[in-house]
């Protein structure tokens, strides 16, 4: 590998082996890109983009640089699009119910240390483990279920079914025990 980028020469002391990595270092995340990051600034030289990005950095910061958000009640809440029923029927009026459920499960999730968090939830319903800067794909829907007491996800279509249950405490207990019981890929 040195040979190949350039940087082999003979060491004969401590600080020869120090030029040899720092040599070595360059070549691997500079040289040895240069063309694929010239292609790079091309593309975004496309309708002057590149120029409005050199001009204007902290506006493209959040599009272009990654930042570990927090995940928070509100934020998970609205990621999912919600599938009501037909409005004014006595199936809206329950899942109406459900959604106020669901809400407060988020809050309550985010409020207690337990063994459950947000995370897990989003891990649940999509496969991620966090939001990733250009939004998920294809976009998360919230369903509505009577067939199974315990929510049921779809992490190819990025769907979760959350039960219609009568109280908050039997939803509550059926969500944690479905999301907790649920291996997640292996991931722990």
């Amino acid at each position: 590998m040195l040979q190949t980028a350039g940087c082999y020469r003979f060491m004969r002391t401590l600080e020869d082996k120090k030029k040899v990595v720092a040599d070595y270092i360059q070549w691997y995340f500079i040289y040895r890109n240069h063309l694929s990051i010239q292609s790079f600034r091309e593309g975004l030289a496309t309708l002057d983009f590149l120029n409005a990005l050199e001009q204007h950095p902290s506006l493209f910061f959040s599009f272009m640089c990654y930042t570990e958000t927090r995940l928070t009640a509100d934020l998970l809440e609205n990621i999912f699009h919600v599938q009501f029923g037909p409005p004014g029927s006595s199936r809206r009026q329950e899942e109406t119910r459900v959604i106020s459920y669901w809400q407060d499960y988020l809050l309550s999730v985010e409020e207690r240390n337990g063994s459950l968090s947000l995370e897990d939830i989003l891990m649940f319903a999509t496969g991620l483990r966090e939001i990733p800067p250009a939004a998920i794909q294809p976009k998360p829907w919230l369903l509505f279920q009577t067939t199974s007491r315990f929510p049921v996800a779809d992490v190819c279509a990025n769907t979760i079914k959350i039960p219609v249950l009568h109280s908050y405490e039997d939803f509550q207990e059926a969500m944690d025990y479905g999301i907790q019981n649920s291996p997640g890929f292996g991931l722990p």
